[in-house]
């Protein structure tokens, strides 16, 4: 075996378990993959990869619990151990032919370290530290480019890009993350092969696109996906925003804008995207006025829409995409501060919310716009409780026991009006006080139906 040097590695309590209970069976077991780089560049691993020569079904025997991760792992030799966090055990395999760009057509479990890792994406993921000697097994020169931040294929890479194209991903995705070069052969190989992104299911692209936002240096990543004919593939909703000039400072084109958005926003996923896309709309909302100036009136309401179905395409959570859509519908500042809209926000969406729609305000205009509002949020937050619709003195069986409603919209309408009329003036947070104004709502709503005429429909307060 190619060792090159010895490590010690403090490794959790659960995971020396593990590696325990598979050599007093006579099993081999490593360390290999990001937890090994990491532990290398001095981090704490986030999750721990085991590489062993024990088949799924020995090791799901010998751990009760353990399971095949994402339900099928097994199938391709991954076990997962959900009560213990983020830990994966995977038998070694041998080279085989990849069907579809994604997965394997024939699973091959081997018993060769060296063999498994030579079949890995990048030289600095392809090595195994043996816990119980402490060597470290290197046979793809991993540790050369791990010490110089390079990125490389291992052995030929159009070949390890063609059997999972989420390798061009995780390739820029790693480069930001390390602060690492990219190779150049393994750099023009990615560009070659970046038409088999569109074979990757949109959950995996998903979270390669997650975690690359959540670096520090996620712009950059952007960029390179730009260079490499990615990002327009997964996010179709952006092409021609680099043909689309605007005339801003220091970022003629709409896509250059958007970027230099992401980038001064802190690494908060949600927050991020919203900035990618808040001005998407304006592809399709430009008039020229007869002055010669370009508007693009609306465009917060068409960027919301086009970021909704690009986040469901990606198969985004309902929670997540109500909260990024709604930042993009709001991404333009309304103007002085206003309490009403604060409170609103606040019980609609929480301070996380309106703390990122703030942040991404600044980032938007690229300097600090935001400042009444943020004084006015905490002074609401360290004044005033944080009010939501349920919190109002009254509820829908009020209504309809005091008003003599039926069951129906109307009473929905009262209750959002009411909650405004709250948000507005906290103080008038009291039954009777909202009791008398759903009396005067009723009226003004009966009064404006009869001036219309029969035609309109009945009388509201009958309904």
């Amino acid at each position: 075996m190619s060792a090159a040097r010895k490590l010690a590695i403090e490794l959790p309590p659960f995971v020396a378990n593990i590696f325990r209970t598979l050599h007093m069976e006579r099993y081999k077991a490593f360390l290999v993959g990001g937890s090994l780089r990491d532990a290398l560049l001095g981090k704490a691993p986030a999750d721990w990869d085991i590489a062993t020569d024990a088949r799924p079904e020995v090791v799901m025997r010998l751990f009760p619990g353990a399971m095949g991760a994402g339900g099928t792992g097994a199938i391709y030799g991954t076990v997962a151990f959900p009560d213990l966090g983020q830990v994966e055990v995977t038998t070694f395999r041998r080279e085989s032919a990849y069907r579809d760009g994604r997965h394997p057509g024939v699973v091959v479990f081997g018993t060769d370290i060296e063999e498994d890792l030579r079949r890995r994406d990048f030289t600095v993921n392809a090595m195994a530290w043996d816990p119980q000697n402490g060597e470290i097994i290197d046979p793809t020169g991993g540790l050369v480019d791990l010490e110089a931040g390079v990125l490389r294929a291992v052995g030929e890479a159009e070949a390890r890009f063609a059997e999972d194209a989420l390798r061009l991903l995780r390739l820029v995705r790693l480069a930001v993350q390390l602060s690492f070069t990219i190779e150049v052969e393994t750099w023009e190989a990615a560009g070659q092969t970046a038409s088999l992104v569109d074979r990757l299911s949109r959950e995996r692209v998903r979270d390669e696109l997650v975690k690359m936002l959540s670096c520090r240096d996620g712009a950059a990543g952007l960029w390179m996906l730009v260079e490499l004919g990615i990002l327009f593939q997964i996010l179709p909703e952006l092409r021609g925003s680099d043909r689309l000039l605007q005339g801003k400072r220091g970022a003629p084109s709409l896509l250059e804008h958007l970027i230099d958005t992401v980038d001064r926003c802190p690494a908060e996923t949600e927050l991020r995207l919203a900035a990618l896309l808040h001005d998407v709309g304006k592809l399709s909302t430009g008039t020229v006025r007869a002055d010669g100036r370009v508007t693009f009136h609306g465009h917060e309401v068409e960027s919301a829409e086009l970021a909704c179905r690009a986040l469901e395409r990606l198969r985004f959570s309902r929670e997540q995409i109500t909260c990024i859509t709604a930042l993009v519908r709001q991404h333009m500042v309304p103007g002085p501060p206003q309490a009403g809209t604060l409170r609103r926000w606040l019980g609609k969406y929480g301070a996380a919310w309106v703390r990122h729609l703030l942040a991404l305000w600044d980032a938007d205009a690229g300097g600090s716009v935001s400042e009444g509002w943020q004084a006015e949020l905490e002074r609401i937050l360290s004044e005033e409780k944080v009010l939501r619709r349920q919190d109002l003195a009254v509820d829908g069986h009020d209504l309809m026991r005091e008003l003599k409603l039926h069951p129906g919209p109307l009473v929905g309408r009262l209750l959002e009006d009411l909650f405004a009329y709250v948000l507005a003036d906290p103080a008038a947070n009291r039954r009777e006080v909202l009791l008398l104004r759903a009396q005067e709502i009723l009226r003004n709503e009966d009064r404006k139906n009869r001036e219309k005429g029969p035609s309109c429909g009945n009388d509201v307060s009958k309904q």
